[in-house]
């Protein structure tokens, strides 16, 4: 017994420093563990609605573009005015689909962690591109399209668009695909980091919605192809081209030709946004 005794004695440091060590691995895994598992659920509704905004935002302003290529691109027999107050419609939603996610931001920053981020900068980006995009590409669509508008109000030959056989520039067409194509680029990137957020965006409703918006950012540059092929492409320096028909010289906007095709003061500005 005194043996025992003495044995046990002999061993009880080397068992205090195993104890006291277990204790501290304790400490050093299960404090950090419980921390990022209190975080996460602490903060998992705010990043929830968070994600879904991004994907919101990412579908709204992919969905603006093909609004704005049906009104551009597409064979489309609805009146100048229509067409042109749907193209600023197109335009106002793509702006509102981006504000909402900044707002968004503003008011749930503090939730924003290192796996979230990243989604939400390539939305806004974007948003950014996509903006740009519907207001470059409506720009070179009225610099060269045909502006007519006729004198009576009732009875007049209203008309903006393309003739059959119209002749651009190769340059024309190589613009309108350029920016179409960086569309598409940033519309994957975007995709791509959204569906790194998780399991969630690669099911149901979401996954539904990032096909849907493939789609829509691959509608664009396919409406342009097919444009282009109703066109009659010639070298910028040909004589052709320097002599094809055009209208009045003065540059085109959207608020301008809006103005000029609504001869009847009809169309309010509240009206062409709402």
């Amino acid at each position: 017994m005194v043996e025992q005794w003495g044995n046990w004695l002999a061993g009880a440091p080397v068992m205090l420093v195993a104890f006291i060590a277990a204790q501290i691995a304790l400490l050093v895994i299960a404090v950090p563990l419980w921390s990022w598992i209190v975080d996460r659920w602490r903060w998992a509704g705010l990043r929830r609605l968070l994600r879904d905004a991004a994907l919101e935002a990412h579908a709204g302003s992919a969905h603006a573009a093909v609004e704005l290529s049906r009104e551009l691109f597409r064979e489309n027999h609805a009146s100048p005015l229509e067409r042109l107050t749907r193209i600023r419609r197109a335009i106002a939603r793509q702006a509102e689909a981006a504000g909402g996610l900044r707002q968004k931001c503003t008011i749930l920053g503090h939730a924003v962690d290192a796996r979230t981020a990243p989604a939400i900068l390539a939305t806004t980006r974007f948003c950014d591109v996509a903006a740009s995009t519907m207001r470059e590409v409506t720009a070179l669509y009225l610099r060269e399209a045909v502006v007519r508008v006729g004198s009576n109000v009732a009875y007049g030959d209203d008309q903006l668009g393309f003739l059959p056989g119209q002749v651009v520039s190769f340059r024309y067409l190589e613009d309108l695909q350029r920016l179409s194509d960086a569309f598409a680029r940033e519309a994957e990137a975007n995709r791509s980091a959204l569906r790194r957020l998780g399991r969630s965006m690669r099911s149901g409703m979401r996954k539904a919605k990032l096909a849907a918006a493939a789609e829509h950012a691959e509608t664009l540059a396919i409406d342009i192809q097919r444009f282009g092929q109703r066109l009659q492409l010639a070298d910028p320096d040909s004589p052709d081209y320097r002599n094809r028909p055009r209208g009045e010289m003065a540059a085109r906007t959207l608020d301008g030709l809006i103005a000029r095709f609504d001869r009847g003061g009809l169309l309010r500005p509240r009206e062409v946004v709402a």
